[in-house]
């Protein structure tokens, strides 16, 4: 049995409220001058957003961007119902050529990972095709399916406007705004930050790997942490881009660390509100990169003030 090490990890959390459902698609021009904020307008955090594309042709759910990384034991296990939130919040996207993960953050709008939107850097492209569905089992859609109106991403993602860089893996998240207020059916997962350092805190993740039919998790916890991101283990197949990282609420012996949150709750108006349980303090974003803990982790895009910013303005 491990010994227990306890830790007050205090988050901040947001909830995203919900909004009114869209009227139709957006115009078509690419929106690069709606900062969320000023610190996010003179930074990478800086968004952009295209009108998603529908050319035809069938998503391929069977490739998919990113890299598998498992170390060790494979500790997946599947998710049964998919109909119970947390599992029915958590989505399988779709696009041409590709699968990623995302998870419902209004009625209408999906968070996922950057390159899950986009292809990254100045020379990439945005996805088309794209398609969610919510709490999908592996083999129905108990909440039905929902296409792209609009596509987001910071432009440290998307790539500069005044110079040919390529993607930056800082701001390696996106958004996915539906044709339909699904999430009123599904709930929707609140964005926290921890305000004190959160190594070794117990984490849970759940998403869509394509090597296996429907909603998978796994339980790990974080092995480093470095301002815009945190290392973890969980496996990690393609697919499973872009799920969900939250803390584990009251997990028993198997991690080194057990916290209890402080979550303070402030809402976008109007109120009342209800926050969400659990809050995403990070988004599964790749592989194993780079020098330092990078290399031997996997690699989460952390959610920050910045990140919380554009996704209450895509929601």
């Amino acid at each position: 049995m491990l010994r227990k090490r306890w830790a007050v990890v205090a988050l901040a959390a947001v909830v995203v409220g919900t909004a009114a459902p869209p009227a139709g698609p957006a115009a078509a021009a690419t929106a690069r001058d709606r900062p969320a904020s000023a610190d996010a307008a003179q930074s990478g955090h800086r968004p952009t957003s295209m009108t998603a594309q529908v050319t035809g042709a069938v998503a391929d759910a069977t490739s998919t961007v990113g890299t598998n990384a498992i170390f060790g034991p494979d500790t997946r296990v599947p998710v049964t119902p998919t109909t119970t939130f947390p599992a029915s919040a958590t989505v399988r996207l779709t696009f041409a050529g590709g699968q990623c993960t995302g998870f419902m953050i209004s009625e209408r709008t999906v968070a996922t990972a950057g390159h899950c939107v986009h292809s990254g850097g100045t020379l990439g492209s945005w996805r088309t095709n794209v398609v969610a569905y919510p709490g999908h089992d592996g083999t129905t859609a108990p909440f039905g399916s929902c296409a792209a109106v609009r596509l987001f991403a910071p432009s440290g993602w998307t790539g500069s406007i005044y110079a040919p860089t390529p993607a930056d893996p800082t701001y390696n998240y996106g958004a996915v705004q539906l044709n339909c207020t699904i999430g009123a059916r599904t709930g929707w997962l609140g964005l926290g930050y921890p305000t004190q350092p959160a190594t070794g805190s117990c984490t849970t993740t759940q998403g869509y790997p394509v090597d296996r039919p429907g909603q998978w998790a796994s339980k790990d916890f974080i092995r480093a942490e470095a301002l815009n991101h945190f290392y973890v283990r969980h496996p990690f197949v393609g697919g499973q881009d872009g799920s969900p990282v939250f803390y584990t609420p009251d997990p028993d012996d198997w991690c080194p660390t057990r916290p209890p949150l402080v979550i303070p709750c402030p809402c976008p108006p109007p109120p009342p509100c209800v926050c969400p349980n659990p809050a995403v303090l990070g988004i599964l974003a790749s592989g194993p990169y780079g020098t330092g803990p990078g290399a031997t982790n996997n690699v989460v895009t952390r959610i920050t003030t910045p990140v919380i910013n554009n996704f209450m303005q895509w929601r």
